[in-house]
């Protein structure tokens, strides 16, 4: 029987951990039920780059049952932080959650830290009550559940030291547990009550929310209390402070008291106290209003004194909110504007004042609108809100920010002024500019914006026309250990600047954590949505600084995500949206990543080579490492580069941060059952595994169920098998297309899965050439060539039927073309049939080697051009191969360039006219559609069909279909239809310099079940 005697805190070690792995590997069902995995490795990385201060660990013999890290806490002052609390679910009940709190409260007393937090879930019932009895406070808020514990600030007060060393202060603790938001509500504060009982001794004392301090303390000696007429008090005005002792003892109390002021608070005073029974003071107060509003959230400033008695002194404090007598606010609800047009803002306008007022508002003169009225006056109830639309007209897109005078007259008809800020952002085509509200600086550029955080440097970027959430870059770190000091700090220094291409924001920090060095961060936002992120790290110091690092974390979604890994590149075609942990960084094998919504929006990220793309927790990071950076010496990081709808593919965006210059990636699902090595093809009786696997990090367990020919193949894995793959082993008897389906079940979802197989047969491709006809056949399918006759494939037949559309032996006049082949070919779209005839063609017998190692075998049409002006020089080489007994044929080009000339953006077309049947109008062509039309029927009407991956063509003469799909790199693909013939055909991009290859990537044609739909697995396929 396990009992709490046997559990120790430790503190966490490189050594321990493979059990730490273990304890979260075995913990996920408290998590939400979270499948990610981790190894030791992970676990040793995680905590090497972690801001833990300290991390302790509960152990039960060898076993690590619990985990608690302590950090400085980010969003505020003044506390440490545990970021993450977890009991291994089979040693709960032993109080090990308790003890590595009471541990971590031990630590931040010593540390000298006055309070600890943490964050939870309103939900979590069984650790809310636990962290009450060890001190902390149930912040009432709407966005997070948050929690405070001023144990440690309660502590290291010198006045009650000799009760706490007499006294235990949790098992003295006479808390009430309930399991909702704490606090005490008074005339806008809110208050948190500790209090202890031992004997004939208590403490009783009360910590204002805002101040982060102490207000009240009472023992059975002494009544001390501060008190505010309201939280919310108006600047300029004189209020006063209320403080009450009360002396219980039958010895008069003497001391002093006195006040404390700040660039707030003007509460400067002393006053000497000889206190018999009870005294109470009233002291003025006066407050200034802060640059900025403070974070309801953090820390308030504060009013404060010093209470001294006996030689011991007692910090009261109390946090306060300085107001005007209202607030002014420009808002729009157009998103974009055009000099000269006409538009409306509203001011919102917000009374804090009790009785009904009338406020005058002269609106300035300004750059950017121009007013229709100069002046606005309007009567406000007490508490009043109201908003007020002012026509203007728009002069120029700008950022306007303009102070405002408000004069305001009482019910008593006694009048005041006060001065606020308007300001507005004017986006609109080409305009660049930046500004800063109240709370953030922006920048624009056409509907882009980047918006910083004055208070923690949080950046947002996006599109004023998205409808997506911008992209978060979270406040950069300097390291190691990583600080958190800059999501607390305000930069020391902003500029705006405009180039001919882009807007600019830099901001300066200065750290405290690493003496002398200075950060300075650089944002570019450029029209096309592409921004460009930079950091230069400065030593001002006569010293250097060893082992710097940069740390520039982000918020991703990885929905339809694209993730290049070394085989291919990842992507997310799955409906669940995977978390980071589930993606294995140190399979990035290129510095980029991107990410698209169904609306078709696309936000992507790509960073320096020398960087390092990681997970940072749940978050992304992009990790500069520096070393060492010299006395006076500069370093100079990035850029991150981060695009908004910049591009509409991943392609694209490899291409535009990577460069053209580099290979081709196939795209890698997130789940596949394939052929084990990735090839779809084999030979009859071949034992091939065929499996299930999973390009996520959690792993795959539960049932594989495949089923062939007849007949079920069945395997199950659990959890402990730790795997991220299920194979079976199935053997081909048949050559041909062979289609295997099954599904795969686990406790969580259910998958339908497929796999195609081309499976050769034992018959040899035989090659024929006779009266100046070129033929191929495989046992199942033969095709033709004549370069008399018309430079491409002119004949495929398919169990001896035809299904080409052509006129065979002579070219001639059909629909728009003339002369008309028809059949399968390539040709370069500036260049004419009749051009095409004029150059000499010849044809070959070839083998080409596929990318798996696979032999086919066909034909090669090589087209010389030397009587085309532009294209003389050029070599068009064609090419139709197959496989022995499989109904498919692969279709690709060379192109040789040898023109002493430089080819950009050509285009190279792909044309397969389609016939199979003998009469057209039985002929149709299907499309995968969302739509309600999805067969269209060949020579009745003209039709022009979408570009889509793949078409099914038959007719209602035939069982079998033909499929076409298209290779990936295409440009564009299309079906067209008209009352004579039934067309394929497909773009391709292509340049070449002088002297360089191009090869088109594979066309796929085969006969099946035109039903099927994971045929475009055939895309992978290409030619060595």
């Amino acid at each position: 029987m396990k009992t709490s005697a046997q559990v120790k805190i430790v503190e966490y070690h490189e050594s321990l951990a493979k059990g730490v792995a273990k304890m979260w590997n075995e913990s996920r069902d408290d998590w939400g039920g979270d499948s990610t995995v981790m190894s030791e490795q992970d676990v040793i990385e995680k905590e090497a780059n972690s801001a833990n201060l300290h991390l302790f660990l509960a152990m039960v013999e060898d076993e690590v049952v619990g985990y608690c890290g302590l950090s400085e806490y980010k969003e505020d002052e003044g506390s440490l932080y545990i970021p993450l609390l977890n009991v291994h679910p089979a040693y709960q009940g032993l109080k090990i959650g308790k003890q590595l709190v009471l541990r971590a409260i031990e630590k931040t007393v010593e540390l000298n830290w006055p309070r600890l937090d943490l964050f939870t879930w309103a939900g979590n019932t069984k650790a809310v009550p636990l962290y009450k009895k060890c001190g902390f406070f149930w912040e009432e808020r709407d966005d997070v559940t948050h929690l405070m514990n001023f144990i440690p600030m309660v502590l290291q007060l010198d006045w009650l030291r000799p009760f706490f060393e007499k006294h235990n202060w949790y098992t003295t603790s006479q808390r009430i547990i309930e399991v909702k938001p704490d606090g005490i509500k008074e005339n806008g504060h809110t208050y948190y009550e500790y209090k202890w009982e031992a004997g004939t001794e208590f403490v009783r004392i009360q910590v204002e929310r805002t101040g982060r301090g102490v207000r009240l303390v009472e023992t059975q000696d002494i009544l001390i209390e501060m008190k505010l007429p309201a939280f919310k008090l108006l600047e300029k005005e004189e209020h006063l402070v209320t403080y009450r002792i009360v002396n219980k003892t039958d010895q008069p109390l003497t001391g002093s008291i006195s006040g404390k002021s700040s660039t707030v608070v003007n509460h400067s005073f002393d006053k000497t106290l000889d206190i018999k029974d009870e005294w109470v003071g009233e002291v003025p107060l006066k407050l200034i209003m802060p640059q900025s509003e403070p974070s309801p959230w953090k820390t308030h400033p504060v009013v404060e004194a010093n209470l001294e008695m006996n030689g011991t002194v007692f910090p009261l404090k109390m946090g306060v909110f300085t107001k005007r007598a209202g607030k002014l606010h420009l808002r729009s609800v157009q998103k974009n504007w055009i000099p000269q047009q006409k538009g409306t803002v509203y001011l919102d306008l917000e009374s804090q004042l009790e009785e009904e007022t009338t406020w005058t508002i002269k609106l300035p003169e300004n750059e950017v609108v121009k007013w229709e009225f100069s002046e606005i006056e309007t009567r406000l109830q007490g508490k009043e809100r109201v908003s007020i639309p002012l026509s203007c007209e728009l002069l120029k897109n700008e950022f306007l920010t303009k102070d405002v005078e408000v004069r305001v007259k009482r019910s008593s008809g006694q009048s005041f002024t006060f001065t606020t800020t308007l300001s507005l952002a004017f986006p609109g085509s080409g305009a660049k500019f930046g500004g800063e509200s109240e709370g953030y600086w922006y920048i624009y550029n056409g509907p882009f914006f980047v918006k910083v955080e004055k208070r923690n440097q949080i950046a947002k970027i996006g599109s004023i026309r998205s409808k997506q959430a911008p992209l978060t870059l979270l406040t950069p770190k300097i390291g190691k250990p990583y600080s958190e000091e800059f999501s607390k700090k305000e930069a020391t220094s902003v500029e705006f600047n405009n180039y001919n291409e882009a807007s600019e924001l830099k901001t300066t920090l200065h750290s405290e954590a690493f003496p002398q060095l200075t950060l300075t961060t650089f944002i570019k936002l450029y029209g096309d949505g592409l921004v460009e992120l930079s950091h230069e790290l400065h030593n001002e110091g006569e010293e250097s600084k060893e082992s710097i690092s940069l740390l520039q974390p982000f918020i991703p979604k990885f929905e339809n995500m694209a993730v290049p890994q070394k085989e291919g590149v990842m992507i997310g075609n799955e409906a669940t949206i995977p978390f980071t942990p589930y993606i294995s960084d140190k399979d990035i094998s290129e510095p980029w990543l991107f990410t698209s919504a169904t609306n078709g929006e696309t936000k992507a990220i790509a960073w320096p080579k020398e960087a390092i793309g990681r997970k940072d927790d749940w978050r992304f990071a992009v990790e500069y490492k520096l070393g060492t950076i010299g006395a006076n010496e500069k370093a100079n990081f990035g850029p991150v580069q981060v695009g908004i709808n910049t591009v509409s593919t991943w392609s694209d965006w490899r291409e535009l941060v990577v460069g053209e210059e580099t290979h081709s990636l196939k795209e890698l699902p997130l789940y596949t059952l394939a052929a084990e090595g990735g090839s779809m093809i084999s030979s009859v009786c071949e034992k091939i595994n065929y499996s299930f696997h999973s390009m996520l990090t959690p792993y795959v367990h539960g049932s594989l169920m495949l089923q062939h020919n007849g007949k079920l193949y069945m395997k199950e894995t659990k959890p402990e098998d730790a795997v991220h793959h299920i194979t079976l082993q199935l053997e081909h008897q048949q050559p041909g297309l062979q289609s295997i389906t099954g599904d795969f079940r686990s406790s969580s979802h259910r998958s339908q899965v497929k796999a195609l197989q081309l499976v050769k047969g034992k018959r040899e491709v035989t090659t024929v050439e006779s009266n100046g006809v070129w033929t191929v056949q495989n046992g199942v399918i033969e095709f033709k060539a004549s370069p008399t006759y018309f430079p491409g494939v002119y004949s495929l037949t398919y169990k001896g039927e035809e299904t080409l559309h052509h006129q065979y032996p002579e070219a001639g006049p059909k629909a728009w073309w003339n002369p008309w082949g028809g059949g399968l070919r390539y040709t370069f779209q500036d260049v004419s049939a009749y051009s095409m005839l004029k150059e000499k063609t010849a044809v070959e017998f070839v083998t080409k080697v596929d990318k798996y190692g696979h032999q086919w075998t066909g034909l090669c049409l090589s087209t010389a051009f030397s009587e085309h002006e532009t294209m003389k020089g050029v070599v068009l080489r064609q090419f139709a191969l197959t496989l022995p007994e499989v109904p498919v044929v692969a279709l690709f080009a060379e192109i040789e360039q040898r023109s002493g000339r430089t080819f950009t953006n050509e285009v190279l077309d792909l044309e397969a006219f389609i016939k199979p049947a003998e009469k057209l109008t039985s002929c149709y062509a299907n499309l995968p559609t969302e739509g309600t039309i999805h067969t269209y029927y060949a020579g009745v009407e003209e039709f022009i069909l979408k570009d889509t991956p793949f078409v099914t063509m038959g007719s209602d003469e035939r069982e079998d279909d033909l499929i076409v799909i298209h290779p990936r790199e295409k440009k564009m693909a299309e079906l067209y239809m008209n009352q004579e013939v039934m067309l394929v055909a497909s773009e391709t991009d292509w340049s070449a310099s002088s002297g360089e290859m191009v090869r088109i990537q594979p066309t796929i044609l085969l006969f099946g079940d035109g039903k099927q739909t994971h045929y475009t697995q055939l895309q992978r396929l290409s030619f060595n």
